[in-house]
């Protein structure tokens, strides 16, 4: 995420499935190495279509849908598609790439066959042993250019979350239970070797699996006692010590994940602040490691030493498999297709123009405009992307282009877009149980040419369609491709506009009897003041509780409120026009404008 964290709610999400046993891992006490559990007996399609129908009716809005039909056609996306496939992985212990989940006949009948199939012949290559080391590799395109651009300030750029805590934790099953997590993701022992001259470089620390937690863990986990305060003091000194930890993680030294638990005794609800620093993890990883610190502190307080959290393809090697992947002529074939992109026009032009925007874009002049839209037009914003086979994103970003186009006079105009980047099409990767910072920032053209509303929705929906690889491979060219190729993309400066359409975040967060909630004091500020934002300005849009809600953060240096106010305006109208226009006889209040 390039703009400031927010936390967010339990929501709806599901109870997190069992997390599979590390092959060999050793036993906490240093004894044996540990068995892994017993493989369950294969399932019956049947068994794992009742499964897969239960996890994919969460996510189908219309609760009329035909759940027979083909994946693409009952409004699934990708987030949901990546969730599936953990659950699949965890329940199941079959890994299904995310690409045979976008295959566009696949249905939920298929997939189950599929799914029973595999756990039939279950095996394979095993994973690392928990705490591998790795490394070094390249760093991602993504890492690469944000450490380029942080040349001020590398340590406090952060996601972090604030969780409140059962009652009683046992202090040395969570010590246990951090150190499993730690060891079974290499992001989160990172390390960023800046080269001088050089191109920077990353590896992973080794993690002692076994011995005393502590000790392997070193400064990842710290507890703080505030079983003595009450409970105004508690809150007062979980903020203080949260905006304390802030600037205590350093990617160069290795630092990239703090665990501090606050200890409020046996009656009251203690906490837990997560602070990882924005180079290790994105917002999907966030799913993936309270599942998995759920599921493996229940294990050991039930007494069992077998769970350890896996991944598929590791951080590191899918960083080095994207940086040969560019090399391929699979990836230069897109090379052409990312060139045209890179020669739509990007530039909004500042109210206050400065010999370097860069320098004056900074976390401390950073503002934002909110637009909230009833829930009928969100309502109506889905029942639209059903109809065209689109995300409810891309309608959301081809208004934000019909805006930039009128204002710029241009026929098209380039939006960097940020999309999820677990692309299994790179190499023999597996990514639904992976942290890392996928995240990725793919130039996209809108082509507004004139046309009828629906024909120039229809151009937007079809490039996006048409996106080569998911999009790594734009980054991927730019940062390891041949000289020639990776010159012409990187000539091309970045969009003064992003956008990221983030759903319902409340869905993504698998919170459960360890991690009830989300704890109610703030986690301070995760961007130092002279952080540099990526962007000029940045469109973020969500659908929190069925609600639609656009954020747009811009710098005070470079705009004034008053210009970003009238584009939000433009695209509140341009959006409520594309979906009256394009809502079918039937569908209620598509002959009225939504009201405010």
């Amino acid at each position: 995420m390039t703009a400031p964290v927010r936390q967010q709610g339990p929501g709806a999400a599901a109870e997190p499935a069992p997390a599979p046993a590390a092959p060999s891992a050793p036993s906490a006490s240093g004894a044996e190495p540990a068995t892994a559990a017993s493989t369950p007996s294969a399932p019956s399609a049947e068994e794992v279509h009742a499964r897969l129908a239960d996890w994919l009716a969460e996510a189908v809005l219309d609760p009329d849908a035909d759940l027979t039909a083909p994946l693409r056609d009952l409004g699934v996306d990708s987030l949901d598609l990546i969730r599936t496939a953990r659950r699949i992985e965890a329940a199941f212990g079959v890994r299904v790439q995310l690409r045979e989940l976008f295959a566009p006949e696949l249905t939920t009948a298929r997939l189950a066959e599929a799914v029973a199939e595999r756990a039939a012949r279950r095996g394979g290559a095993e994973a690392d042993p928990p705490g591998t080391a790795h490394g070094p590799v390249v760093l991602t395109p993504s890492q690469e250019q944000a450490w380029e651009e942080q040349t001020g300030e590398r340590r406090r750029w952060n996601q972090a979350m604030l969780f409140t805590t059962r009652p009683g934790i046992d202090p040395g099953l969570f010590a246990e239970a951090v150190r499993r997590l730690v060891a079974g993701h290499a992001s989160l022992r990172l390390a960023v070797e800046d080269r001088p001259a050089r191109r920077p470089r990353q590896e992973t620390a080794a993690l002692a699996a076994d011995g005393p937690p502590a000790a392997a863990l070193g400064p990842v986990l710290d507890t703080v006692d505030v079983r003595e305060l009450a409970d105004a003091e508690l809150s007062d000194a979980v903020t203080l010590r949260c905006e304390v930890e802030q600037g205590s993680l350093d990617p160069g030294a290795g630092r990239v994940a703090r665990f501090v638990r606050f200890d409020a005794g046996p009656a009251r609800p203690g906490r837990l602040l997560i602070v990882v620093h924005q180079l290790a993890i994105d917002m999907v990883s966030w799913s993936v490691l309270l599942a998995d610190l759920e599921e493996v502190y229940t294990a050991l307080e039930a007494g069992r030493q077998d769970v350890w959290p896996v991944e598929g393809t590791s951080y590191p090697e899918w960083a080095q498999a994207l940086a040969a992947h560019a090399r391929t002529p699979e990836a230069e074939d897109q090379a052409e297709w990312w060139t045209e992109v890179a020669r739509t026009p990007a530039t909004l032009p500042p109210d206050h123009p400065v010999a370097d925007p860069r320098a004056v874009n900074t976390a401390a002049t950073a503002a934002i405009h909110r637009e909230e839209f009833p829930a009928e037009l969100t309502a109506r914003l889905h029942a639209a992307a059903r109809v065209h086979r689109a995300h409810p994103g891309d309608l959301v970003l081809h208004a934000l282009g019909e805006v930039l186009a009128e204002r710029l006079g241009e026929g098209a105009v380039r939006v960097d877009v940020l999309r999820h980047g677990r692309e299994e099409t790179v190499g023999d990767s597996h990514l639904a149980r992976t942290t890392g910072w996928f995240t990725t920032t793919v130039p996209v053209r809108l082509d507004l040419a004139p046309g009828t509303p629906a024909e120039r929705l229809a151009r937007t929906v079809g490039h996006l369609a048409a996106m080569p690889g998911g999009g790594v491979g734009h980054g991927a060219l730019a940062r390891h491709g041949r000289p020639r190729i990776a010159a012409v993309l990187r000539a091309a400066p970045p969009s003064d506009v992003s956008f990221d359409f983030e759903g319902d975040d409340a869905d993504s967060l698998p919170l459960g009897t360890l991690l009830p909630d989300i704890a109610p004091e703030p986690v301070g500020d995760i961007t130092a003041p002279h952080w540099t934002r990526p962007h000029a300005v940045e469109v973020i849009a969500t659908t929190d509780d069925g609600t639609l809600r656009v954020e747009w953060w811009y710098s005070t240096a470079l705009y004034e409120e008053a210009t970003v106010s009238a584009l939000a305006a433009r695209h509140r109208a341009a959006l409520t026009t594309l979906l009256n226009t394009q809502a079918g006889p039937d569908t209620p209040g598509a002959s009225e404008a939504p009201t405010r």
